[in-house]
């Protein structure tokens, strides 16, 4: 597998368990699988031809992924949202 194709899955890989997240299980957005995979064929082309480029490219998105809240929020305002502990009601904190 080339360098950029496994960075790029990973950020689709991201992507789709963040919006699968934020929707309780309710969603399965197949269509960011389908789209992420295109783009990992598109980058593994562009790699063949200049691959320091196609690398520096797949890690912008994958920072894009991270810290942009497409719809919702972002994985990184997921997880810390999930890493805060929310007290519950009629229950002691500690």
């Amino acid at each position: 597998m080339a360098k950029s194709t496994g960075i790029v899955l990973t950020a689709t890989g991201i992507s789709f368990a963040n919006e699968f997240v934020q929707s309780d299980g309710t969603n399965i957005n197949i269509r960011v699988l389908f789209a992420g995979g295109l783009l990992a064929l598109v980058f593994d082309g562009i790699e063949k031809v200049n691959e320091q480029a196609a690398v520096g490219l797949s890690v912008i998105a994958l920072i894009t992924v991270l810290v942009t809240p497409f719809s919702g929020k972002s994985p990184i305002q997921t997880l810390a949202d999930m890493a805060v502990s929310q007290p519950q009601k009629g229950k002691p904190n500690g």
